[in-house]
């Protein structure tokens, strides 16, 4: 039952992504929404935003492009489907890059990366993922676990757009910094995006005529 919960919850969280990343308007949460997206701790509390300076900002940041590398480097060679494992490795690849492009950004500027409750949130979340994707819970080798491992990338890539757009973005001082976070913002719009179409493959593969 509990292994039936984290995959309908990983699927959800990609149908929603879809609907919150895709165009030129950020959408609103619902009420509807909250409970799946938007948990107590996520950010927000009773209607209270969350404070965040540039310090944690840029270490959510870090965490959110490190949680991705760790998805992408345990994905990979377990995946059967070979878009699956592309893009597993691509996350690897981008993201690693992305990294490193804001370690020097922020050495640049000064700033010097602070833990908040949300970056160690977000790390919490990632090794979560993990540890249920290597469990006795996790589907078999086979469609069953690319499926599971593609809607982790998913789930992850959809909390960052969800965070940066409702909680980071807006509390940028730092123009660099801004401007690093959209470039990023939009990289993650671009993954959601391909990662829903091979999720959409595998729930409903293409029919040949």
């Amino acid at each position: 039952m509990r292994t039936a919960k984290f995959w309908m919850g990983t699927l959800l969280a990609g149908a929603l992504a879809l609907g919150y990343g895709c165009g030129s308007e950020v959408k609103e949460p619902t009420p509807q929404d909250a409970p799946q997206q938007q948990a107590p701790d996520s950010g927000t509390d009773a209607g209270v935003v969350l404070t965040l300076n540039d310090a944690q900002i840029a270490r959510i940041l870090q965490v959110a492009n490190e949680g991705v590398v760790m998805l992408g480097q345990y994905a990979a060679p377990l995946a059967t489907e070979q878009a699956v494992r592309d893009f597993n490795n691509q996350m690897v690849t981008e993201h690693t890059a992305v990294k490193q492009r804001l370690d020097a950004l922020i050495a640049a500027q000064g700033i010097t990366p602070e833990d908040s409750a949300l970056s160690l949130q977000l790390q919490a979340e990632v090794q979560e993922m993990m540890r249920i994707l290597s469990s006795p819970e996790a589907p078999p080798v086979g469609t069953g676990l690319d499926l599971a491992l593609i809607s982790a990338q998913l789930n992850a890539h959809a909390r960052v757009a969800f965070l940066a757009d409702s909680l980071l973005s807006p509390q940028i001082k730092n123009t660099a910094l801004a401007q690093e976070a959209t470039a990023e913002r939009q990289a993650v719009q671009m993954h959601i995006n391909s990662a829903s179409d091979i999720q959409s493959n595998i729930v409903l593969p293409p029919t040949t005529p």
